[in-house]
């Protein structure tokens, strides 16, 4: 099974689970043959499962035992009182029978009189144990010098593990539940401890016993910059042993352990207590991965003062605590507890993301919190919320992390009012659901957190540009985990709510979408999707959500994912109170295309169009032309184009949320039902202005690219390419913004770059949408066609353009002020108009264009452009004087340019989108 294990309440879109029987229907995808066997195991040439047969030799100076899983054991055992290397050998792994010492304890400060080794593993090893009695323990004074490497980590794990990773039935095997199969790893150091046995806190006469290892073993001195040693790129998997209650091994156990050892690339799988526990001492962590552990993920006790950066922690369903448990010794006892976390992702379901308690202090920064229950049990003995320890506050802190826990803040058996404190106390923490891609990865809610720079606290920290273990440009197939984890990224499944068609598409599963979703929908990374028919978000509220029958869920759409139809009659609809979280990134963006497109079977693709429906986004927002009722209120709705059977949009709420569109392209779409009826690339009917949309793409639309029909929805980095009628159409009161858009027709296609219009009559809310950066550039009928009371203004364009500038009809404003206060023509201001049949089309009103560019300010029509690259600023547009759009609505940022893109360097279009440039064809 693999354990992705966040499955937050019913209904989660998080739960990776099987999806229904296969159903071909819809696509014309041939089935490949035979699924994909999986990868060999982790653990580089001697932990695979089957190699040697048993029938390598050991190396010189260890003792053949019997062979597990088709493999010869070499075995390890007793007190190792001299340097021992443990080479890689093909078809090899070390058997650790019973407890194995490396080295004697030579006390706190090094005169006890015992006797230091150094263990070295190589690369790519496997040791493993067969029973909880099977451990190491690299004692004070000695070392472990495991450095492994991300192609070939060091991997201890247990016989059991070896025999299932041996079974060709289940050679991708993560051990599902599997726990407490060997002892696990325990290294004890000279760096000071709080919790003494007798002596100071803090010195060298403070020393303890260490949980899990009998006979007892100690840790603790007064060097904090002790070294133990190396563990890079090291697994420790199905470990654990309970040798009384409480007195367990963890995965690995970390006895005042000095910031001299170094400690990066680890992780630690499904370990029967904690997965990493540190008893004081100062160790620094980098990249660190807990996967599946039983109890705590994360626990700190006794003094620990280490920094902890890129943690990627996720519970499995069955088994698991706290994912942070941070302690100390009782009382105010120095060194408190004060470990530093920056760059974690925690994901879970099971008590509580922190436990808190007993004089802990810590500061937690650059984080994502995922889980199913409450962020918090925040004991009241953590902290006492004076200024002490350190000059600093002697509660735990927190700065720039996303909490989205189910159960809210704060356990209510706990501490209930400290957390709220705490979290709005920290700066650019933020409580919201998280979007969170294959798990892990960042979305737009994450990219929205301003992140701390960390390497403020501590110059171990690296300062980063994200929060979260996981970087904006990292994928599940590409990121600091790939290669040496264990069952990090399980294989991808069909989530609920769609179904497996049994084929597979450029290697990945096409899961298919049909009719209409009832339930929250996440589309996982890993899988594509196929729209069947068309296939309806939720059912439609009403304009004021009270419609009989209506039911609102939630699509999210994670980052990577591709969304494919066949024909014009797959579409996608988002109904009234329903929403779309479309949770592209700029180097993963969502891609809504046409089978023909993926399988490369379009004839011509530069002019491919109409190869499947489009999506549709319905919303609760007014639009003044209605069935019946008044215009802009509630009682106003009308059918949405396209759409069969009929879809309604428009209500009362301005600020409607239909949820987010970010990152993401919409490709070949657009089918017509009728003439003049048919299928935009995104169609926006009723939007509202809380619906947030930013960087999208539509391509090569058989009809407009993006019209919208009323409401203020916003929109922020829009490209246009290709499409076949207008590139953005507004109508029947579309009041929201636009900045920052590029729009560029083909030479086989297109008709007005924009096309406004309004509820014929004076009707309010008339149509008065607000464009600033934009650069148009085409050739075919006009730039703008305006007509039917529509209003508008224009800032900071630049129109390059091979006909009239204006096709604008007699009907497109009355020259009066009116509507707002404002004049009802639209305006310009700041706009470089570069139209080669001149201003305005002879057969429209040939008057008012020259009168309304002259009465705006700053713009020019006897400046040719001088554009690059099709679309970014020259010479001519940099000396252009620049209106400040931010004057017109906080929306707009103010800028010291025209046109779309400033300059060279000015790349926001650059990576997400396509066809702007020869490379990155569409």
């Amino acid at each position: 099974m693999g354990f992705l294990m966040k499955l937050k309440t019913a209904g989660s879109a998080f739960a990776l689970l099987l999806a229904a029987a296969a159903c071909t229907q819809g696509s014309e995808i041939s089935s490949p043959g035979p699924t994909n066997p999986g990868t060999p195991p982790g653990g580089g040439g001697s932990g695979g499962g089957g190699g040697g047969g048993g029938t390598a030799s050991c190396p010189s100076g260890f003792t053949e035992g019997a062979a597990v899983g088709g493999l010869t054991t070499c075995d390890i055992s007793g007190t190792i009182l001299a340097d021992l290397t443990v080479p890689n050998v093909s078809g090899v792994a070390y058997r650790l029978s019973g407890r194995v010492d490396i080295g004697e304890d030579v006390g706190a400060d090094g005169s006890a009189g015992g006797t230091s080794a150094t263990l070295t593993i190589e690369p790519g090893v496997t040791l493993f144990g067969e029973s909880g009695d099977d451990y190491l323990v690299v004692n004070r004074g000695s070392m472990i010098d495991a450095d492994g490497s991300a192609s070939a980590p060091i991997v201890f794990t247990s016989a059991d593990d070896l025999e299932r990773q041996a079974d060709s039935d289940a050679s991708n095997d993560d051990g599902g539940d599997s726990i407490g199969e060997w002892g696990g790893l325990v290294l004890l150091g000279q760096a000071p401890i709080n919790n003494c046995i007798s002596g100071t806190p803090g010195t060298a006469s403070c020393e303890n016993i260490i949980e899990g290892v009998q006979p007892q073993a100690f840790y603790g001195g007064a060097d904090t910059n002790d070294s133990t040693g190396t563990l890079n790129y090291v697994q420790v998997r199905f470990a654990g042993n309970e040798l009384s209650t409480g007195n367990e091994l963890n995965g690995i156990t970390f006895g005042g352990i000095g910031a001299g050892t170094t400690v990066e690339n680890i992780q630690v799988h499904n370990n029967a207590d904690d997965g990493v526990e540190f008893f004081g001492g100062n160790v620094n962590v980098r990249y660190l991965v807990l996967t599946g552990n039983d109890d705590d993920s994360i626990d700190t006790d006794n003094g620990y003062n280490g920094n902890i950066q890129y943690a990627v922690v996720v519970q499995r369903a069955a088994g698991g605590d706290n994912i942070v448990e941070a302690s100390s010794a009782g009382g105010a006892v120095d060194p408190r507890s004060n470990a530093t976390l920056s760059n974690f992702t925690f994901v879970g379901n099971r008590s509580n993301a922190f436990r808190l308690n007993t004089n802990t202090i810590g500061r937690y920064v650059n984080g994502v919190v995922d889980y199913g229950k409450e962020c918090f049990r925040w004991e009241t003995s953590a902290g006492d919320g004076t200024v002490g320890y350190g000059g600093i506050d002697v509660d735990p802190s927190f700065d720039s992390v996303l909490f989205d826990c189910n159960g809210g803040l704060a356990l209510a058996s706990g501490d209930t009012t400290t957390p709220p404190a705490a979290v709005s106390g920290g700066t650019n923490n933020t409580i919201s659901p998280s979007s969170l891609s294959s798990g892990f990865f960042p979305g737009p809610e994450e990219g929205d957190v301003t992140v701390f720079d960390a390497s403020t606290l501590d110059s171990f920290f690296e300062t980063t540009s994200f929060i979260g273990a996981f970087g904006p440009t990292e994928t599940a197939d590409q990121n600091w985990a790939t290669g040496w984890t264990f069952a990090l990224f399980p294989d991808p499944e069909c989530p609920v709510g769609t179904t497996d068609s049994g084929v597979d598409l450029n290697s990945s599963n096409v899961c298919q979408i049909t009719g209409t979703i009832t339930e929250d929908l996440r589309l996982t990374s890993g899988n594509v999707y196929e729209l069947v028919g068309r296939v309806d978000v939720g059912v439609d509220t009403g304009a004021d959500g009270t419609a009989t029958g209506g039911n609102s869920v939630a699509l999210t759409i994670e980052a990577g994912v591709t969304v494919f139809g066949d024909e014009g009659d797959d579409y996608l609809v988002v109904n009234r109170g329903s929403q779309i979280f479309s949770n592209g990134t700029a180097s993963d963006p969502v891609v809504f295309t046409s089978e023909d497109d993926l399988t490369n079977s379009q004839v011509d693709a530069e002019n491919a169009i109409g190869e499947w429906g489009g999506l549709v986004i319905l919303g609760q927002a007014p639009i003044n032309n209605c069935i019946a009722g008044t215009p802009g209120t509630a009682s106003c709705e009308n059918i949405i184009e396209g759409v069969e059977p009929n879809a309604f949009y428009g209500g009362a709420d301005d600020a409607d949320s239909s949820g987010a569109l970010s990152y993401t392209q919409v490709k070949f779409a657009g089918n017509e039902l009728s003439t003049g009826n048919e299928l935009n690339g995104i169609t926006f009917g009723g939007v509202g202005s809380g619906t947030s949309v930013e960087y999208i793409q539509v391509h090569n639309n058989a009809d407009d690219g993006v019209e919208f029909f009323g409401g203020s929805v916003n929109v922020r980095y829009l490209v246009l390419t290709g499409n076949d009628d207008d590139s953005i159409d507004t109508d029947n009161g579309y009041n929201g913004n636009i900045q920052f858009a590029i729009v560029v027709q083909r030479t086989a296609g297109g008709d007005n770059i924009v096309e406004a219009s309004s509820a014929g009559g004076a009707v309010d809310p008339r149509s008065n949408a607000t464009l600033s950066n934009f650069t148009f550039v085409g050739n075919r009928s006009n730039a703008f066609r305006l007509n039917t009371n529509t209003i508008g203004r224009y800032v900071n364009g630049v129109v390059d353009y091979g006909k009239e500038c204006f096709r604008w009809e007699t009907s497109a404003g009355d020259g009066t002020v009116g509507y707002g206060g404002v004049n009802v023509d639209p305006s310009f201001d700041s706009v470089l108009f570069d139209c080669d049949g001149g201003l305005a089309l002879a057969s429209g009103d040939t008057t008012t264009p020259p009168e309304a560019v002259a009465a705006g300010s700053a713009n020019t029509t006897g400046t040719a452009s001088s554009l690059t690259s099709t679309f970014v600023n020259g010479a001519a547009e940099t000396a252009a004087t620049a209106f400040d759009a931010s004057t017109l609505d906080s929306f707009f940022e103010a800028t010291s340019y025209i046109g779309a893109v400033q300059n060279a360097q000015d790349t926001w279009w650059q990576g997400w989108s396509c066809g702007l440039e020869a490379s990155d064809p569409c």
